[in-house]
């Protein structure tokens, strides 16, 4: 991909998007091909095994306590972060000046677990991405923007700045305060606020331009 940015003329930009363990467990945490939380195949299971000299102990779902996986929620995001830096010092052999972000859901990892397990906090730093990009179509769907405002506001709070954060909005469902929510992520100055996606605006057949706030501002004096 970042060769066909380049071919094209602009410098290449790419997203990690849902890099993450994908969030919730199986059916059942006994059976054999359900094993809980998705953290169990060959490669990590072995890791795991060769790093720790035991076997990666069974998390159910993702309400498990922390407290007692502390080996697991240091190794999992590690895996991450580990994966990200290397895609990046790959592209970078042959494009020096590509750009990453990483795209987070805060919805759907709005557990203890899923905070510490998805996010390597070591590896997607400022310094290493050049923007930090949230979602959260749970918390669209659901009405909530009180929740879609902490999504907004999340990159800021583990230290990125305006200019290295963005969020997307999914426009899906016109029922939803999606127009709300895209205004106040732009009123928070991020980088980009971005739609999601092209095809449903059209489908949806939304009008241009986006509507703006109804606030008004008034001059109480003299």
């Amino acid at each position: 991909m970042a060769d066909v940015m380049a071919n094209a003329g602009v410098t290449p930009y790419l997203q990690f998007g849902e890099v993450q363990w994908w969030y919730f467990p199986g059916q059942s945490a006994t059976a054999a091909s359900e094993p809980g939380m998705p953290f169990y195949d060959a490669y990590t299971a072995s890791t795991f095994q060769s790093t720790y000299g035991r076997t990666m102990t069974l998390i159910p779902n993702q309400y498990a306590d922390p407290a007692s996986l502390t080996q697991e929620c240091a190794f999992l995001p590690g895996l991450i972060g580990t994966f990200t830096q290397t895609i990046r010092g790959i592209v970078r052999q042959a494009h020096a000046n590509a750009r990453f972000e990483v795209l987070y859901p805060p919805d759907v990892n709005n557990t203890a677990l899923n905070q510490l397990v998805n996010f390597p906090k070591s590896d997607w730093t400022p310094a290493n991405l050049n923007c930090l990009k949230t979602e959260n179509f749970t918390y669209t769907g659901d009405r909530d923007l009180n929740a879609a405002a902490q999504s907004i506001q999340l990159p800021m709070q583990l230290g990125f700045g305006a200019s290295q954060s963005s969020h997307l909005v999914g426009i899906g469902d016109c029922t939803t305060p999606w127009q709300k929510e895209q205004r106040m992520a732009q009123g928070a100055h991020l980088e980009s606020v971005v739609l999601f996606a092209l095809d449903q605006f059209c489908l949806i057949g939304y009008s241009l331009p986006l509507e703006q706030s109804h606030r008004v501002a008034r001059f109480m004096g003299r």
